[in-house]
């Protein structure tokens, strides 16, 4: 520097030095982060995909607005197993939730296994949230623990205790925070009405603090049999009832399992009985589909809608009539294991869907993400948080296949592909449909096939069976 520049900047220079004279730039001050973001999760029980098609109002509410997944699975296809796997993140053969009762399945089996110290709600409510469950948590609840017992994680709490039930929709109890409240016969006790009203009740809670997210699980009973409806529905959906697929009431079930063969042939009689179920399974969602616009109301009234994600699905699905099965669920076709999920919120593109396969095992670990909550290493499922936005990452980069199970005395389980079911079941018989060709899976292929053509599915059955957290994943 010459002397001549130094003579000009040495006047400023002191002056700083002194404190006088002009303030030096300070650094802008950082910006806080954004708020975390609410989560609504609205599960229903036994909702199929192709009743979820027919409703006249989740269209509007969700679908239109949303992103839907129509790969969505269960990886099996029972109420309770199903719900653990939500809760954990888990597969069945990992979490060990069997069966619906006790001892080795429904809530005893979750209990005893101290599963509930590890669940989404304690993994979000360690990561600040304010959390709340209603409705039905696991079947058999709470058998093993006091009527007032309430579930580590949660902050709000009224959880169904007369879920295992034909009282699910009138004359159940609850327990609300630890008091045990029994609801009787009246209009306004009907069942997805009182958790409609809680749940607005708790988001209007919840939005007085501004400044913690909250996580909602809403889980109304509908449309599980008995189906009760409430009487302002009782008169849609007339002249409806089951689906007339090409598997229905199957004529020719030579190639199927045993327990396929071993059931009756329908006759007339049961068609209509299995006919006014439908109907009745169907009226009740109507009430499940005034549940989800009140949410999205208080959500809007809140001003909490744009930082909310709303996730609608199903714990499994049912089978009604296909391959003569009425009413049977714990099975691996794909009625039962293909259920509805739609997500709407922040950046999610509306009325669009994915192609990618995404599993019950997946929402844990997702809320988890959207929440930046720890994931736990014990998760068996992957975040599917990627896929909501507007550039997902393709379908290459996802999962292949994944693993469906059940249990009645021993394991029955499957690998579905993008292409193939392969099945093993207990019995030891196998079933393989080409789901391309044969999508209601009328057609058992085993006899067909080269056995070589066989052998890379029992490979990778064996593979998932043994799988544990990250072996899991793709």
């Amino acid at each position: 520097m010459t002397g001549k520049a130094w003579r000009v900047l040495a006047p400023a220079v002191a002056a700083v030095a002194c404190g006088g004279g002009a303030s030096p730039v300070s650094a802008p001050a950082p910006s806080p982060p954004p708020p975390k973001p609410n989560i609504v999760f609205i599960l229903t029980d036994d909702l199929d995909s192709r009743s979820m098609d027919i409703l006249p109002r989740l269209p509007a509410l969700m679908t239109q607005a949303g992103l839907s997944f129509p790969r969505y699975y269960v990886t099996h296809s029972l109420c309770a197993p199903s719900r653990a796997s939500i809760l954990t993140g888990q597969y069945t053969h990992n979490h060990r939730v069997l069966y619906n009762l006790g001892p080795d399945g429904g809530f005893p089996g979750f209990h005893s296994r101290g599963l509930e110290a590890s669940t989404v709600a304690t993994w979000l409510k360690a990561a600040g949230y304010r959390t709340a469950l209603i409705g039905k948590y696991l079947n058999d609840y709470a058998t093993g623990a006091s009527e007032t017992y309430v579930p580590p994680g949660w902050d709000e709490w009224r959880g169904d205790l007369t879920a295992d039930l034909d009282l699910r929709y009138y004359n159940y109890s609850l327990n609300e925070n630890g008091t045990v409240v029994t609801y009787g016969q009246a209009p306004q006790d009907y069942s997805t009405d009182v958790f409609a009203g809680q749940a607005v009740a708790f988001i209007r809670r919840a939005a007085a603090d501004a400044t913690t997210p909250f996580f909602l699980y809403l889980a109304p009973q509908a449309p599980h049999k008995p189906a009760v409806y409430a009487d302002r529905h009782s008169h849609e959906f007339k002249g409806g009832g089951a689906f007339r697929v090409p598997s229905f009431n199957e004529d020719d079930v030579r190639e199927k399992p045993s327990f396929v063969q071993n059931v009756a042939h329908m006759n007339a009689h049961e068609i209509q009985l299995l006919d006014e179920l439908q109907v009745s399974r169907l009226r009740s969602m109507l009430a499940v589909e005034e549940m989800v616009d009140q949410v999205l109301q208080a959500l809007i009234a809140s001003g909490r809608l744009e930082n909310t994600y709303i996730f609608f699905t199903s714990d499994n699905g049912l089978e009604m009539g296909e391959h003569r099965l009425a009413g049977r669920k714990n099975v691996n076709y794909e009625e039962a294991i293909k259920v509805p999920l739609v997500v709407r919120g922040p950046g999610v593109p509306a009325g669009q869907s994915r192609p990618h396969p995404v599993l019950n095992i997946d929402l844990a670990p997702t809320f988890a993400e959207l929440a930046g909550a720890r994931v736990p290493d014990t998760v068996d499922g992957r975040s599917f948080a990627p896929l909501l936005r507007g550039t997902p990452p393709g379908p290459e980069t996802w999962r292949k296949d994944f693993l469906v199970e059940y249990y009645d005395a021993d394991v029955s389980a499957g690998v579905r592909s993008e292409d193939y079911l392969y099945n093993y079941l207990e019995s030891y018989e196998v079933e393989f449909y080409d789901m391309r060709t044969d999508p209601y899976q009328l057609h058992n292929l085993q006899r067909h096939v080269d056995p070589s053509v066989l052998e890379p599915f029992s490979r990778r059955l064996q593979e998932l069976l043994a799988c544990r957290a990250a072996s899991c994943r793709p």
